[in-house]
Parts: structure tokens; C-alpha cells; sequence
């Protein structure tokens, strides 16, 4: 069967395997663990840095098209990179990918978009599948992963809440293997993307003045070259309903802001906009430049 006749989560696998097959002296390919029903997530690095970037997408479905984007995204900046080419008006992909490499993991929630492709009936796990269908949640509005966990309120932050039996902090695959990269590697920065309003959230920890300035600091440099608007806080607050409630518990996010303790940011990209994507094709590249040019010497 060719990529083309293949669901969303099948073309993106197998074209990240194609990129690290193609570019392989300077791209690796890799699969960072397996969703709760067992499909394999996988991850990209561009570059020869020895420290990286993160740039996630795919938490859940409502994510829509942003996973084939930041996947179109890898390719752009393939290219580029093999080529020496420079991508808008200063950004040369080779000498800032040389210096820090990007690590891209387009779809987290592998489950949740194959519900929204197929139905409830694409679960191979027959007890979640059942216990899916008897939710009677219309498949265009499922956002959890294949046990009906909500993987952006999933991650052990200090304010974590459990909401229900058996929802213990990190009890995901997802969550557990994007945790491992968070360990593994010597990164720089997160950088999550997500449909929303237009507007970067930059994340904040209690008494740490330091780290705010800095994460401050970056979050004006994207803030420039989308155009979007600059909040503190953490992402995903819109969908938080209830008066007084943390929209920070839980999130990845936040686990990285307090655990990893560098620069975490949301990207929202405007609905209205979500077939414009030059600005989401920048935005890593202009963290690449901020970090490179020194923004981060006296933080």
C-alpha cells in the first residue's frame, strides 16, 4: 500500500522514516515508545547540535492538521539544510541546525487520530474499544488517547489532580515516553503547537525569577515574527471551564518548565489561519536565532 492510501498516522510514520533514510548524515529517525494501543511514535532529529529543541505536536486530534504540517515542516528544512539554502530573510538552516538540531515529534496521540480517521473501531484493544463506544462521544470530538485518558492533563507537575480512579500522574505510554525524551536529551527549549486564538503562552514558576526573564524574553522574539499575542500562563487555558481551576495541571508544558527547568512555550495557531502556515515554519527556526544570538548570556 503506498503513503498516499494510507491513513494520517501511517503517512506521517512512514514519511519521517523516508526523511531519515534520505538525509541520513544529518537526520535520525527513531521511535520514542508505543501508544496504549501499541502503535509505534515516532520522533525526528534535524541537525548536528549537541543540544536540541522539542517541537511537539498530535496531543490530541483537536490538533487536526498541525502533525502534517510540522511533518512538511521537517522537509523544508531538509532540504534547506542539504542545499545551504536560507529560509525567509536571515535564517541559514545549516549553520543554526549545526549549532542546535531540532528534535520533532509530529504526533504523540497516534490513537486519538486514527478514532477521529476510522471510528472508534480502528482500536485494536478490544476492551477500549468497547469501553469507547459506550462513552457515546461523537468520534470528531474525541481528544484523549485509547483508554480515555487525557494526555495534557496527564503529566506529574506539582499541582497535579487526579480526576478519577486509576488516573495516577504519568500512567500513559504517551506521557511516559515524551518524559524519557525529556531526560535523555540536553535540550533547550519546548515548543508545542495547537489550534487556539493566535498567541504564544509562555510558562512561569513560582520563585523563579530567573527563568521567567528568560522565558519571557524568548516568548517576545516569537511574539515578533508571528505576530501573535503574548500571555503567561500555560496552554489549553480557554478549555479549562471551571472558575479557579489550574489549566497548568498536568500539562506537558509545565512538567518541562519546572522539571527540565528551561524555556517551555505554546504556540496556538489562529483557526482562521490554519491554512497559512508560513508563520508555524519560522517560529523554530527564529528560537534557533534567539538562542544563537546570545539571548540567554545574561538570563
Amino acid at each position: 500500500m503506498s503513503t498516499e492510501q494510507m491513513g494520517t498516522y501511517e503517512k506521517i510514520y512512514f514519511a519521517l522514516w523516508e526523511l531519515g533514510q534520505r538525509y541520513g548524515n544529518f537526520v535520525q529517525f527513531r521511535v520514542i515508545g508505543r501508544s496504549h494501543d501499541d502503535r509505534m511514535i515516532p520522533m525526528l532529529e534535524i541537525g548536528k547540535g549537541d543540544t536540541c529543541i522539542i517541537c511537539l505536536s498530535g496531543v490530541e486530534s483537536g490538533d487536526r492538521n498541525l502533525p502534517e504540517y510540522l511533518l512538511s515542516i521537517a522537509k523544508d528544512y531538509c532540504r534547506s539544510y542539504e542545499s545551504n539554502w536560507t529560509i525567509g530573510e536571515s535564517y541559514e538552516v545549516r549553520k543554526l541546525l549545526d549549532k542546535v538540531r531540532i528534535c520533532m515529534i509530529p504526533m504523540l496521540n497516534p490513537d486519538s487520530y486514527e478514532i477521529c480517521e476510522y471510528g472508534y473501531g480502528a482500536i485494536h484493544n478490544p476492551i477500549h474499544r468497547q469501553m469507547l463506544k459506550m462513552q457515546d462521544r461523537p468520534v470528531e470530538e474525541y481528544e484523549c488517547n485509547a483508554r480515555g485518558i487525557d494526555l495534557r492533563r496527564n503529566f506529574p507537575t506539582n499541582y497535579y489532580q487526579r480526576k478519577r480512579v486509576n488516573q495516577e500522574p504519568a500512567s500513559e505510554n504517551e506521557t511516559r515516553a515524551l518524559i524519557s525524551i525529556f531526560q535523555e536529551y540536553s535540550s533547550l527549549g519546548l515548543l508545542t503547537f495547537s489550534y487556539s486564538r493566535g498567541k504564544i503562552v509562555y510558562c512561569r514558576q513560582e520563585k523563579g525569577f530567573a527563568y521567567n526573564q528568560k522565558n519571557y524574553r524568548l516568548a517576545r522574539h516569537l511574539q515578533k515574527c508571528s505576530g501573535y499575542r503574548l500571555e503567561k500562563g500555560i496552554a489549553g487555558g480557554a478549555r479549562v471551564k471551571k472558575a479557579g481551576a489550574k489549566p497548568e495541571m498536568g500539562s506537558p508544558e509545565q512538567f518541562y518548565a519546572e522539571v527540565i527547568r528551561q524555556p517551555s512555550l505554546a504556540i496556538e495557531i489562529p483557526e482562521y489561519r490554519k491554512d497559512d502556515m508560513e508563520e508555524l515554519r519560522l517560529i523554530p527556526l527564529e528560537y534557533l536565532y534567539s538562542l544563537n544570538s546570545g539571548i540567554l548570556a545574561n538570563a
